[in-house]
């Protein structure tokens, strides 16, 4: 939130008094990168046995982590990148590389996969079950952006 935003009161001079703005309005953040580790991330959704293997070998192959998991802000649940985190924690990496976002904000926008087992779901059932631990089915959700957020290709070293 921007908070209150000053205005002059009508009839006030230059140096006059100010009034509070009858409504706040809502910023929308950019998403913030960081190295965090992975002991803090909370999953919202199981990952699949197949993709996650695959993943973590082309990740081993690679040596680099191409693209940043997306993870709210606040209570540190993954939005964006299960397989990643599971198969960084696989390589035995201890910190994974992140776009930390506003969930709430309406930068950050929800669906679900056309498959998936769920037809519905909110933000408030996916920090539920982060926090809970318990998991939706893999790829039930599908988080989508305003913008995309920076590419920060991040070295497996950095990550261990």
């Amino acid at each position: 939130y921007s908070g209150i935003a000053p205005s002059p009161l009508a009839g006030e001079g230059r140096g006059g008094g100010y009034a509070r703005a009858k409504a706040l309005t809502r910023v929308t953040p950019s998403p913030r990168f960081a190295l965090i580790e992975i002991r803090r991330l909370h999953a919202h959704e199981q990952t699949g046995p197949a993709l996650l293997r695959e993943l973590t070998e082309q990740i081993r192959r690679d040596g680099v982590l191409k693209i940043p998991v997306l993870v709210a802000d606040r209570d540190f649940v993954i939005l964006d990148g299960h397989h990643r985190v599971e198969a960084l924690r696989a390589l035995g990496c201890k910190r994974v590389s992140v776009h930390l976002v506003d969930y709430y904000s309406d930068f950050v926008d929800l669906g679900t996969w056309p498959d998936a087992a769920v037809a519905v779901v909110t933000k408030q059932d996916v920090i539920r079950r982060g926090l809970s631990n318990d998991l939706f089915p893999p790829k039930t959700t599908r988080h989508t952006l305003a913008s995309p957020p920076e590419v920060r290709p991040t070295d497996l070293e950095l990550l261990k």
